[in-house]
């Protein structure tokens, strides 16, 4: 019986913590550039978007911390930040990762590669 209910319990964590983690990243593109809780503080890159490279499928950010080069892939999300202009962030493209922009990339976990799982550009005004 205390096994069933350890189970149980352990099944239970384990989809709360999934939902939490489903509900970040739902709602994360709206969230403005530099300003996602638990993750703009040292989840996350932020700095100035270097290059872009298409055949490599890769973009370079220097940040504080050094240039980092980090790929990109199909499953690969683009965000443009529009808070400055006051309007609601949307969803973005490739050609949206132009040089000199601000930018905030989220590397995948678990990865051997450093890939982007997304990233918000900021689009000034």
């Amino acid at each position: 019986m205390l096994h069933r209910h350890l189970t149980l319990a352990i099944i239970i964590l384990s989809l709360g913590w999934g939902l939490d983690a489903f509900g970040q990243q739902a709602t994360e593109m709206f969230i403005p550039l530099g300003q996602s809780p638990g993750l703009s503080k040292g989840g996350s890159v932020i700095g100035t978007l270097e290059s872009m490279d298409p055949e490599k499928h890769s973009v370079t950010v220097v940040s504080l911390s050094g240039a980092q080069t980090v790929g990109i892939t199909d499953r690969t999300m683009i965000w443009l930040d529009l808070s400055q202009q006051k309007q609601p962030n949307r969803n973005g493209a490739i050609n949206d990762l132009q040089q000199g922009r601000r930018v905030e990339v989220k590397v995948r976990k678990g990865d051997p590669k450093a890939v982007a799982e997304w990233i918000k550009v900021q689009v000034s005004p």
